[in-house]
Formats: structure tokens, sequence, C-alpha cells
């Protein structure tokens, strides 16, 4: 489909999609301030060596998005129609774009999928985040039950784990997210490379953590790391709570994500990585982009080394744990802070550091 390439010095154009257009010498930039509780989420075009563009994620699919062109037979437009106006600001059409690669299968980054399928894009992702792709939100919404139990198996009373997953809280209501068709996905092999305009390569890397299928894109000629959710300015990204997909579509068993997630980053950091390019937020490159591996990593050194003082003192349940490391934690923070504990007491047990055994009916974890 596309030339592996022979990496150069060059920097390749990009452009960042969003709101106001700005060109500079080495880039196109446009940012798009989304309604979302973390920064901005940002789309990145870059142009393939063979013509036309590959879009780093396909960018949320909100129907009525504020500053959007109106759509065809509307008053109003959306996501879709503002991102094609800021693509085409920067010169790139949307019959330009060839590919999108998809970094993770979360709405805000890959629920535009299937409308740029639908205009002949190739969909490229991870193997384990094609299910996803191909349900779209009938797919998360089928493992609400399997979150419910996962959260509840590991101490979160059954009335506060319906309060917080309740239709409100599980995604802004304003989102769509539809289903892609399979025979448009193209799952990408760890290292495979896409010859870019003026001689560099696109390498794509599997990073799985944030998602089981979660991937990063690398310009070796320039340090750039396309990096989705898996670095980001301003916070250490949490890795979530995943099933296997079961033979009948449905969750399997729970996968335990953050030891590949902390693999992953330690994988990335010995790329030499010059600059981040994130999902969410500014670029940042220098001693800023070496922080966000350093903040990382000092982050998932403390905080299993703190969960294992408490389980020193007595055994718990994740939610137990939660409560003593946070006394004070608002209530909208506690699923954020329950993905945290989870994935630091499997952290844990993937050292043999603890084990886990089922005290009446709740998971709950000691010191090996």
């Amino acid at each position: 489909m596309w030339k592996r390439a022979v990496p150069c010095s060059c920097r390749p154009p990009s452009v960042v999609v969003g709101c106001a257009p700005a060109r500079t010498r080495e880039c196109t930039r446009v940012t798009d301030p989304l309604p979302l509780p973390i920064g901005d989420n940002t789309l990145y075009a870059l142009p393939l060596a063979e013509g036309g563009t590959i879009l780093i994620d396909a960018g949320p699919d909100i129907p009525d998005f504020e500053g959007a062109p109106a759509a065809e037979g509307a008053t109003r437009g959306g996501s879709w129609e503002f991102l094609v106006a800021m693509l085409a600001a920067g010169g790139v059409a949307t019959s330009d774009v060839r590919a999108v690669l998809v970094t993770h299968h979360h709405l805000d980054h890959a629920g535009l999928a299937a409308r740029w399928a639908a205009g002949g894009a190739r969909i490229l992702a991870g193997a384990a985040d094609v299910p996803a792709l191909v349900g779209g939100q009938a797919w998360y919404d089928a493992r609400r039950s399997a979150r419910i139990d996962a959260l509840i198996e590991h101490g979160v009373p059954p009335e506060r784990v319906e309060q917080l997953s309740s239709p409100a809280r599980r995604r802004p209501p304003e989102y769509r997210w539809e289903p892609c068709p399979l025979d448009a996905i193209d799952v990408v092999e760890d290292g495979e490379e896409f010859a870019l305009a003026g001689g560099a390569s696109l390498r794509v890397l599997h990073a799985p953590g944030h998602t089981p299928g979660n991937l990063v894109a690398f310009v070796e000629a320039t340090g750039d790391l396309y990096s989705g959710d898996t670095l980001l300015p301003g916070t250490v990204p949490t890795p979530g709570v995943h099933f296997a997909d079961a033979e009948d579509g449905g969750a399997g068993a729970r996968l335990p994500s953050l030891p590949d997630f902390v693999a992953s980053v330690a994988r990335l950091r010995a790329l030499g990585v010059r600059r981040v390019l994130p999902g969410h937020g500014a670029p940042v490159d220098g001693e800023e982009a070496e922080r966000l591996f350093v903040r990382f990593e000092r982050h998932h050194e403390r905080r299993p080394a703190l969960v294992r003082a408490l389980l020193e003192e007595q055994p718990d349940t994740a939610f137990g744990l939660v409560g003593r490391l946070f006394p004070h934690l608002p209530e909208p923070r506690l699923p954020q802070a329950m993905t945290e504990l989870i994935g630091q007491l499997d952290v844990l047990v993937a050292r043999g550091e603890a084990v886990a055994e089922r005290r009446d009916g709740l998971l709950v974890h000691r010191i090996a």
C-alpha cells in the first residue's frame, strides 16, 4: 500500500488540526479545542511520499460543534465539518487523506473513523483494538456490566458503582461513535513504516497499556513521537479497565494493563525522542519531552511502593486502598483512582510482590 522509507535529516511538514490556522516555516498548525476534561484533542496530518496524507487519529464525532460551518441542509455543523474546514485551511482536502492511524479505540480518537472510511481512507489500527472500532459505542456499552462487576469485585459498594456508571457519566451525551466497517481496517504490524514526503518515514509501534491495541508513531529523522494518550503534558495517563474479547463478542477476562503500559513507555524512552506530539495538549520538545518520560517513570516507581507499604500494614481491596491513599478524594475522581489502584496492584502481582485472594466475593490483595 505504501513504500517503506529511508529516513533523512529533514522534518516532514505536519498539520495540527484544530481551531485557528497559523502557518509556520516547518508546519501548518491548527488547534482544535474539544469539550474534554484534559486539554485539547489534537490530530496530525503528514504528507505521504506517494501523494496524499496520513492522519494521526480520526477525531471525535460531535454532531453539534461550536464554530463549525453548517452541514449541508442544516443550520449547524459538527466536528466533521469543523475538521474539514481546518484541514482545508492547512491545504489538505478530505480526498487527500489516504489513511488514518487510530492510536487507540477511545471515542475521542476513533469516533470519526467510520466517516473517514466512508470517504475511502484506510483505517490503520492495532489488532486488539479492532473489535472496538467495528462495534463502536455498542461495543463499549456491551462491556458495562463487566466494568461494574470489576469495580464491585475490587470493593466499590454496588450502589456507588451504579451511580458512577450512569448513562450520563459513561460518555459526554454530545458524542457519537459509529461502527467502522471491518473491510476498511488494516491491522498495523509493530515497526511498520510509511514513507513521508521529504524522505523521512513514519514508524508505527505497538505500545499496549492505555488500550490493549494502543499505537504510537515515531519519525526517527526528527525524533518526533506521536504519542496519542500514552504520554500527555500535565498528567500521567491511566491504563483503563480492559477485557479480552470473548468469542461471543462480549467481555472476557480482565486484562492487567498497567504492567504493559509501563513496559511500553520504557521502550519508547529508548528511542531518543526529541519531541512529543500528544493526543491532548500542545507538543513539547527537548527537556520538556524528557520530563514527560521522567514523570511517568517516577510515578510508577513511587506509587507501587506506597501501595506495597499499605499492604504490609494490612491486606485490602483496591477500594480500601483508594480510601487510605486519597482520604479526601472527590466522588467524580473515584473511577480514575480505582483504575490507578487496580493497575498498581496488577504491577505488584506481576512482580511477585503481592497476591490476590477472594474473600466474601471480593478481591483482596496481600503481600506475597
